[in-house]
C-alpha cells in the first residue's frame, strides 16, 4: 500500500513538473484569442508560461500577447470609467514595451502602437492628435523595417489617415486611408476570422468619399504609376487602390473599380460581408454584433 501511495505521489509530481515546464504554444494562445475570444483564459495561460520561457524571443512573444489581451479586455470597460481604461491601456503599453525591449518583433510594435492610440483616445481629441505621429512611426516600423505586410497594421493606418485632419494640422488623407484599408482586406486572415469590422470600415470610407465611376477610373490610372514606382511598403500602399489602374478588381467583385462608383462598391462590400457571416455555422457573439451593425448601416444607405 505504501509503495502504491509513493508511486501515485511520484506520478502526480511528474505531471505537475511537466505542466510547469510545458513549452509555450503560440497557436493555442491565438486560438483562445481569435477563435474563442476567451481573453481572460488566454491571459491566465500566458501568465503561467512566462516564467518558463526558453529565450528572449519566446518571452517577447508571450509579452505582446499579454498586451493584446489586456488591451482587448480594456476595450469593454465603459467609456465613463476613464481611470480604469487608462490603467488598462497603460498596462498594455507597458507589456508591449517590455516585449520590444526584450526582442523586437512586428507584433510587439503593432500592439505598442495600438495601446498608445487608445490612451490618446481616452484623453481626448488633442491628446489623440499628439499620439498620431508616434503611432504612425511604430506602424511604419512594422511594415517597412520588418516588411511584415500585417493586415491589422494596415487597418490602423487606414483609421489614422481617415480620422485625422489633413495638412497643416496633421497627415489625414481619405484616399490613402482607402488604399490602406484595401490592403488590410486583401491580407486579412479569412480562415480563422470573419473580418466583418474590416469590411464595414472600408465600405464606410468609400461611401463618405463618394467618387463616381468615371472619377475612380481616372484617379486609379494616376495611382498605377505611383504604385509601380514606390518601393517603401507604406508609401507604395498609399496607391494600392490603383495598382492595376482602372482595371483593378477587388476579390469580392466581378467588375473592376473603374466600372462602379464608391457607393456602389460600399453596398457590394456589405452584401459580401453579410454573405460571409451567413456561411458561419456558429458565429461568435462579437461577429453577430458586427453583422447587425452592417445590416443596419446597409439598410440606411439603400
Amino acid at each position: 500500500m505504501n509503495f502504491m501511495k509513493k508511486t501515485i505521489a511520484m506520478l502526480i509530481a511528474l505531471l505537475c513538473a511537466l505542466t510547469l515546464s510545458a513549452a509555450f504554444d503560440p497557436a493555442y494562445s491565438d486560438s483562445l484569442f481569435y477563435l474563442e475570444q476567451d481573453y481572460e483564459s488566454d491571459l491566465d495561460y500566458l501568465d503561467s508560461t512566462l516564467a518558463s520561457a526558453t529565450d528572449d524571443e519566446e518571452r517577447a512573444a508571450i509579452l505582446w500577447r499579454q498586451a493584446r489581451d489586456v488591451l482587448t479586455i480594456t476595450d469593454d470597460v465603459p467609456e465613463d470609467e476613464k481611470d480604469e481604461r487608462l490603467a488598462g491601456y497603460g498596462e498594455a503599453q507597458d507589456l508591449a514595451q517590455q516585449s520590444v525591449d526584450t526582442y523586437e518583433t512586428p507584433n510587439g510594435y503593432h500592439w505598442l502602437s495600438s495601446a498608445i492610440g487608445r490612451i490618446g483616445q481616452v484623453n481626448g481629441p488633442l491628446n489623440s492628435l499628439s499620439k498620431a505621429k508616434p503611432m504612425r512611426e511604430l506602424i511604419y516600423k512594422v511594415q517597412n523595417d520588418f516588411n511584415a505586410d500585417m493586415s491589422d497594421s494596415w487597418y490602423v493606418l487606414g483609421l489614422l489617415y481617415d480620422q485625422l485632419p489633413g495638412a497643416p494640422l496633421s497627415f489625414g488623407n481619405s484616399n490613402y486611408a482607402i488604399s490602406y484599408m484595401r490592403r488590410c482586406v486583401d491580407t486579412q486572415d479569412n480562415v480563422n476570422r470573419l473580418n466583418l469590422t474590416n469590411y464595414l470600415e472600408l465600405a464606410q470610407q468609400l461611401y463618405d468619399r463618394n467618387w463616381k465611376a468615371d472619377k475612380r477610373a481616372k484617379e486609379a490610372d494616376k495611382m498605377e504609376d505611383k504604385y509601380a514606382s514606390e518601393t517603401v511598403p507604406t508609401e507604395k500602399m498609399k496607391y494600392y487602390e490603383g495598382r492595376d489602374g482602372r482595371d483593378t478588381k477587388p476579390f469580392y467583385s466581378t467588375v473592376s473599380i473603374g466600372q462602379m462608383s464608391d457607393r456602389q462598391e460600399a453596398a457590394m462590400i456589405c452584401q459580401y460581408a453579410m454573405a460571409v457571416y451567413g456561411l458561419k455555422a456558429e458565429p461568435l457573439a462579437s461577429d453577430t454584433q458586427k453583422y447587425n451593425e452592417i445590416v443596419e448601416w446597409y439598410n440606411s444607405i439603400t
